[in-house]
């Protein structure tokens, strides 16, 4: 990880990490939580991750309209993760709200992993929310703050803590080597020698599906870290349609 002053940044510096740092943080993180972390069709245990490598539990609670996660850091280094009830509440009945969710938690993980260390100097544990007129904060920078259209999206308007916490979530619920040794048995299974191959000859979206159903996450995540790894060229989405 590397850092360098940034007058635009709410730190004042940004940070930067490579590509093998995202994977090989959340490698850690998911050997922290043991072997049991993983189940085919249910994904990767995101709340196990929680609990046994940050050591805390996610809080559902009431957020502001269109926040579905924050994570609020004291001086001490510790963490708050608090996801939206109302996605927990819609999780509980629909595929798509459980993955929404499952891609929150993770994407909070990422942001304790990569973020931390912008709040370990202060004093002050960090909210949210503005202080009403005519009373003083103690409040010196922004809490990591996860919005609806930040979540799994490709564009970031310069916020980059919100693409490293993307990085993360990625590599966190579609692990680089796991995830890698699955599309390989699911194309040699359908004969082909390539994702490229499989596109062609008009399975990708099947491949696509399978993928997403065993790591449990959306069609379009499954979809944008087989182009990150190789798996299938990018400009894919225009050919496919993918429904989750």
């Amino acid at each position: 990880m590397k850092s360098w002053p940034d007058s635009k940044s709410p730190w004042g510096k940004q940070l930067r990490f490579e590509e093998d740092e995202f994977e090989a943080m959340m490698d850690e993180m998911r050997g922290r939580a043991g072997s049991e972390c993983f189940t085919p069709g249910k994904g990767v245990d995101v709340d196990l991750v929680v609990l046994r490598a940050i050591e805390t539990e996610a809080d559902y609670v009431d957020l502001p309209a269109g926040v579905m996660g924050r994570t609020i850091f004291g001086a001490d280094g510790s963490a708050t993760i608090e996801i939206s009830r109302s996605l927990s509440e819609e999780a509980e009945h629909d595929r798509v709200a459980e993955r929404r969710l499952r891609t929150t938690v993770a994407h909070e993980c990422g942001h304790v992993a990569c973020h931390r260390g912008l709040f370990m100097r202060d004093t002050e544990t960090f909210s949210l929310f503005a202080v009403t007129e005519g009373t003083k904060s103690a409040v010196t920078k922004p809490p990591i703050m996860c919005r609806e259209e930040s979540v799994g999206r490709i564009g970031y308007n310069g916020q980059w803590w919100e693409y490293q916490a993307n990085r993360c979530m990625a590599a966190l619920l579609l692990p680089r080597r796991l995830f890698g040794a699955s599309a390989k048995r699911c194309l040699g299974d359908g004969g082909f020698k390539s994702g490229e191959e499989c596109l062609n000859r008009g399975y990708a979206e099947h491949f696509v599906r399978e993928l997403s159903d065993e790591y449990n996450v959306s069609q379009q995540a499954t979809l944008l870290r087989l182009q990150a790894l190789g798996y299938l060229p990018s400009g894919t989405q225009a050919r496919l349609r993918l429904v989750d």
